[in-house]
This record gives structure tokens, sequence and C-alpha cells, in this order.
């Protein structure tokens, strides 16, 4: 924190997990907030979300990405009508969650949030059906920097494509590759003492996917009218302030090419006096992270947390 500085707080929205049905259902029927939100989705998509979430099978389904904004959206509603959460200094999303940051920041309204959330997983899905269908994304853990950098060398040394697509604590990244070179570079993983924990089919944050940035700026975000967002949001890209309108489409559009850096995250919030964080939605991973745990007291609101009776 900085000397001098007041004590804030900051809600972040992190990157969207497995989606199902079992997830959010009771949720979506039993909470008053959510209800009140999923009606407006219903309205603005033409059909019940929650019927389209229990025919899907795809956890990462349009469908999947819809029920998990919406939910984000929603039990902020809940905390703060509970107060089980005040009102935040300042707000970040993780990859996906920057869009239920953005409509939290009121960069757009609810009704459009919605709407651009199922056209951009659209736009998503169609682009991976035609391309790329040979580069997963890989998470591992246990592995520190210099010991990074040494995989990445054999993997340039064997001509292997990669870029790193995100960053998330002191020894815990992802990395963008070829499903061929997949196998090797799990052994040299485990040989270096880290942890694979899992691959990303279609992947995600590599520059490879400029194409599906351009496509996603001209025949969707070119539909809508971004605005300057009521609190400062910080980029999970370089950690800086998201504050305009134009600010806010730049960060929305490079987060499919640019890594994803919750460390940068953490240093802007902690420079700027933040000491408490709440972490919206079904996060297992950003409220364990050392860098997390270093600087913040968390809090959590999670559908399961909402269903609770009040204590």
């Amino acid at each position: 924190m900085t000397t001098g500085e007041p004590a804030s707080s900051a809600i972040v929205f992190p990157a969207m997990g497995p989606s199902r049905f079992a997830d959010f259902s009771r949720f979506m029927v039993a909470n008053a907030a959510a209800r009140e939100r999923f009606a407006v989705a219903d309205e603005v998509l033409g059909h019940s979300v929650f019927d389209a979430l229990r025919a899907s099978d795809d956890d990462y389904s349009e469908v999947a990405q819809v029920t998990s904004f919406v939910t984000s959206l929603a039990l902020v509603d809940w905390g703060l009508a509970t107060g089980r959460q005040a009102p935040a200094d300042y707000c970040a999303g993780v990859s996906f969650g920057k869009l239920a940051a953005a409509a939290h920041a009121d960069v757009l309204p609810f009704e459009e949030a919605v709407r651009l959330v199922a056209e951009t997983a659209r736009c998503e899905r169609e682009y991976f059906a035609e391309h790329h269908s040979d580069i997963v994304t890989h998470s591992f853990v246990k592995i520190g920097p210099e010991q990074l950098d040494a995989l990445l060398a054999e993997l340039a040394a064997a001509d292997e494509w990669y870029e790193l697509s995100s960053h998330l604590d002191h020894d815990l990244y992802m990395v963008s590759l070829s499903e061929r070179a997949l196998d090797g570079f799990k052994k040299r993983i485990g040989a270096c003492g880290g942890y694979s924990l899992y691959t990303m089919r279609p992947p995600a944050h590599a520059s490879i996917f400029q194409p599906l940035r351009d496509r996603v700026e001209q025949d969707v975000l070119a539909g809508y009218r971004l605005r300057d967002p009521r609190l400062p949001i910080v980029s999970d890209q370089d950690g800086s302030l998201v504050e305009s309108a134009e600010q806010a489409a730049e960060w929305i559009l490079g987060g499919f090419v640019r890594p994803m850096r919750w460390p940068g995250i953490v240093d802007t919030l902690a420079g700027r006096g933040v000491d408490r964080i709440a972490i919206v939605g079904r996060d297992r991973l950003l409220r364990r992270l050392k860098c997390t745990v270093d600087n913040f007291t968390t809090s959590t609101l999670a559908p399961d947390s909402a269903l609770k009776p009040a204590a």
C-alpha cells in the first residue's frame, strides 16, 4: 500500500471455468437477484437461458458463457443488497471476466452486454472451427521464471512455435503451443519438478489470433457504443487503468492477442492502496495464489454462498 493512502477495495471477475447446469441451476431459480437478471437475459436473447443450459453438454458453449456472465452480475447485486459486499473503488476482469467487469463498470448497459457476450462466443466458435485446430493452451505450476525460460528455449531450439498466454503467479503459467509438442512439453515440465494442470481447446491469448481479434472488432464490437467506465478498471494485460471508452475497447479486444497477467493487476491495486478484494463467481484459483494472499484480504461472492441462509 502506498504510504499515507487510505485503504480501498476492488471487485474482481475471474476467468471462466467449466459451466454446467448443475453448478448454476439452483442459484438461477432460487436467488432473487439471479431471477431478475436472467429474466432480462431471456428477453434479450429470445429464449430461456435456463432451458438452453440444461440442454447443453458443452461446458464453454455460448449459453455457458452467458450463464457465467449473468451469474457474476447477479452475485454482485446480491452482495450489495445483503450488505455482504460494499461498493468497490476499482474493478478488474481476468480473461473472460473482463466482460462482466465492463458491465459492472457501466461501459455498456447490461442488456447490450448480454448480446455482446453471446455474439462474441459465436464469433469465437466459428473462428476456431476453421482455424488453429492444432494449437492448445497448457497450464502448469511449480515452474519458476528461470525454469520457464529454459523450457521455452527448448521449444525454440526444436523449431516449435509457442507463446506465453498467461502469467498467474511466480510459478504458474499458461503457454500456447502446437498440440504435437504437448506431450514432450508436459514431460519436461515434470522433469523440472513442475505439475501440468489442464489443457485448453480452443486456445487463448496469443498474437497468432489477430484475425479473431479483428473479426470481433469489425463484426461484433463495432455494433456497440462503449462508455467511459464509472470506476477505474485495471487491465489484465499490463496492469494499466482503463478509464475511457476507447481504452475499454482496446482492453476487450486485447484479450484475444495479449497474455493475461494477474500479478500486474495485483501490483496496480496494491500500489493504489487496495487491501481488500472480492472475487466473484466460482473461483478456485485467484484467491489461493501467493501473490493474492500476500497482498489482500479476500472474500468471495459465489453461487453456493448466495444460497445459504443469512447468518
